[in-house]
């Protein structure tokens, strides 16, 4: 059911559905920063992020489960199961987000006390109903996503996202953090509601499919794999929580004020705009149940694990690389033209923010051969560095005057920490390893690239500065790319053949980069 063929197709449609997103979010995004003041926007930062806080308590651990056994599911045809099994998640997940409102409402103004915001009652209030739209649409977007239903998820962000622009551009001149969250509230509702009655009639009709019979004690067996899968996840989500800037807020908030969040928030606001016209993300999960697809076609073959491994990792890893040199050649740009120069004093914390970035090329690949052979207590294991990172967050601002760019440093090392441990435990576990070679060919195509494009950035024309940068960086890539050769035979055979489903036009990238054919 998951070929290569449905694969990129999918793929596809995500892109377009990003491209036309991105172009709506991002000028959305100037209009934010530009109109709020910095402490307003701290604020605003600490509420939208919260919601990524709320999701590790309710449906994280629900979806990390059904990622990893729908396509299992669905492999062995087991289609009735697979529709109650959904049912039955879906409304443990709303009643799970019901609970944890409660009681955030319940002391409300005990917690805007501690995080120094006035006002924190109302806002909250207000925002209650952003946090029922936008767990359960992200539960159903999900799922959806897992059974290959990227064209109507890409169909509704788009619908959602054009609402978003309609509806700033109206109130553009009234602004104000709680008519922001009313305006997302409606936005997430346009792409939300459709995408929970579709995720239902799209299990229904996929129940009315041929069964495959599953006896009762195989049933029993799933059901238990699932259970731990899901209650496993949820506390390795929980721990999860540490790493993120998210929680940096909360402290920045309560030792320096809102000022100093809106300062944190930014570079990461800035990435996150950035990084999103490649939902990386997003095309992770989709890498998830191909490859846990193709590993149970390959008989669970572990000479397949290590190849998938350096195949996803050395992508991931040119991906972030040369994305980061893109950014640090352009941020003083960016900055003054876009923002203002309003944020100019965060340059040094967006570099430092941006070196930790490249270890997450390391973490996707590690994750998913963590999902595959179910070892999920491991990452539970690695919670020990968002401790680590909690209680340096807390020295920094507490002991020290390093600020925001200690807090920085402190969520970095941590989650490089994370990242290595879970790394050490999957290479001892299934004798999966980076490959030497693969990784020194990468690093030194970004590096080089990565010199050349800062030092056009440094001539003092601002035309050259918008265009040499750019145009210098393809060209080097392309040349070095050739000349290196990152990947294998066989992995430029599947870069290949992904390339070559997408559209004719990919094909030339592959004639371009020389990469061989099957």
């Amino acid at each position: 059911m998951h070929t290569l063929k449905k694969f990129t197709e999918n793929i596809g449609w995500l892109i377009i559905g990003t491209i036309i997103s991105n172009i709506i979010s991002i000028i959305v995004s100037i209009v934010i920063i530009r109109k709020l003041k910095v402490e307003d926007y701290g604020i605003y930062s600490l509420f939208i992020g919260s919601l990524s806080i709320l999701s590790i308590f309710s449906i994280n651990g629900i979806l990390l489960a059904l990622r990893r056994f729908i396509p299992e599911i669905i492999q062995k045809q087991y289609f009735s199961f697979h529709k109650s099994l959904i049912i039955k998640l879906y409304f443990i997940s709303l009643i799970v987000t019901f609970i944890i409102v409660l009681i955030v409402f319940q002391f409300k103004k005990e917690v805007g006390v501690i995080l120094n915001i006035n006002q924190f009652e109302v806002y909250y209030s207000i925002f209650i109903i952003n946090i029922f739209l936008y767990l359960q649409t992200t539960l159903s977007q999900d799922i959806l996503s897992s059974l290959f239903e990227q064209k109507f998820i890409a169909i509704t962000s788009v619908l959602g996202m054009l609402a978003r622009g309609v509806l700033y551009s109206i109130f553009f001149t009234n602004l104000t953090i709680d008519l922001i969250f009313i305006i997302e509230a409606l936005c997430i509702g346009v792409r939300g509601i459709p995408s929970i009655i579709y995720l239902f009639i799209r299990i229904q009709n996929l129940a009315k499919h041929k069964n495959s019979d599953i006896n009762a004690e195989e049933k029993k067996v799933i059901q238990k794999r699932i259970s731990r899968y899901a209650l496993l996840s949820t506390a390795n989500e929980i721990g999860e929580g540490g790493f993120s800037q998210v929680s940096d807020y909360y402290f920045i908030s309560a030792f320096l004020g809102p000022f100093f969040m809106g300062l944190y928030a930014f570079p990461y606001r800035l990435l996150s705009s950035i990084f999103s016209w490649v939902p990386i993300e997003k095309i992770n999960n989709i890498f998830k149940p191909y490859f846990i697809n193709k590993y149970y076609e390959k008989n669970e073959d572990p000479a397949y694990l290590t190849s998938m491994f350096n195949f996803l990792f050395k992508i991931y890893f040119l991906f972030f690389g040369m994305l980061i040199v893109l950014i640090i050649s352009y941020q003083k740009l960016i900055n003054i033209y876009l923002f203002n120069s309003k944020y100019l004093e965060t340059q040094l914390l967006l570099a430092v923010v941006l070196f930790f970035y490249i270890f997450n090329a390391l973490g996707y690949p590690t994750h998913i051969i963590i999902e595959v052979k179910e070892k999920i207590e491991y990452t539970l294991y690695a919670k020990v560095f968002a401790v680590f990172n909690v209680l340096a967050v807390i020295f920094v601002l507490k002991f020290t005057d390093w600020n925001l760019l200690g807090v920085a440093l402190a969520t970095g090392i941590s989650k490089y920490l994370r990242f290595y441990y879970l790394y050490l435990i999957i290479k001892k576990m299934s004798k999966v390893k980076i490959l030497l070679p693969g990784l020194l060919k990468s690093s030194s195509l970004i590096i080089i690239s990565g010199i050349f494009m800062f030092l056009m950035s440094l001539i003092d024309n601002l035309f050259i500065q918008l265009i040499l940068p750019m145009l210098v960086g393809i060209i080097l890539f392309l040349v070095l790319y050739r000349l290196i050769k990152p990947f294998n035979n066989s992995e430029e055979i599947l870069l290949s053949n992904f390339l070559n489903r997408f559209s004719i036009k990919m094909n030339v990238i592959s004639k371009i980069l020389a990469l061989q054919h099957s």
